[in-house]
């Protein structure tokens, strides 16, 4: 009987230290994996290879949290996440960094499927999203870097999506920029949706 109980407890325990690290790698509002998850994406993924990073951020987010309260603005989070996680292309990773920002890597990937990518991403903003019984129309911009063959420097390829991301906020919002080693030089992309502003 007490070897039983033992067994019991050791696998409660067990359970329970497994949840804790799988949670300790999850974003509590969307779900989605964290930035300690993307860290640990990074350890693992292998120096050199073919790596798309899209940075994608919400336009007009603090509008929502500050006509809505911040509850409203965390279930627009899930519900963006959510909507993240619809869009089926092989491979990828969806990681919320904080705040209205979200990282997709999609390995083993070129130029044209990271722009499918991007696109279909953006046209998940094309219906509104439903939020404590208000239509709100968000957008967002996604900034991409590709590396192609060469050894992987995560530090450099966020900031680059990062600074395609603020060009194609520059650019109109709703859209996608492709990183250019030549920052005055950005790709030229057109808009998937058009800019909207929070409505009720």
């Amino acid at each position: 009987m007490i070897s039983i109980c033992l067994m019991v407890i050791l696998r409660m325990m067990f359970i329970e230290r497994v949840t804790l690290k799988r949670l300790a790698y999850l974003d509590t509002v969307t779900g989605l994996i964290n930035r300690n998850g993307l860290d640990r994406f990074w350890n693992q993924y292998p120096v050199k290879g073919n790596m798309a990073v899209l940075f994608l951020d919400l336009d007009y987010f603090k509008d929502v949290n500050d006509e809505y309260g911040h509850q409203a603005g965390d279930q627009l989070l899930k519900e963006v996440g959510w909507r993240l996680l619809q869009v089926n292309h092989k491979g990828m990773q969806v990681f919320r960094i904080g705040g209205d920002e979200f990282i997709i890597m999609l390995p083993n990937s070129d130029l044209k499927k990271a722009e499918l990518l991007a696109q279909a991403i953006l046209e998940k903003f094309k219906r509104s999203f439903v939020i404590k019984g208000h239509h709100l129309s968000i957008t967002g911009s996604i900034g991409i870097t590709l590396r192609q063959d060469r050894k992987i420097d995560r530090l450099k390829l966020m900031e680059e999506a990062d600074l395609a991301m603020y060009q194609a906020k520059k650019m109109g919002r709703g859209r996608y920029s492709i990183f250019n080693e030549d920052k005055s030089s950005y790709g030229h992309k057109s808009e998937i949706v058009p800019k909207q502003s929070v409505s009720s």
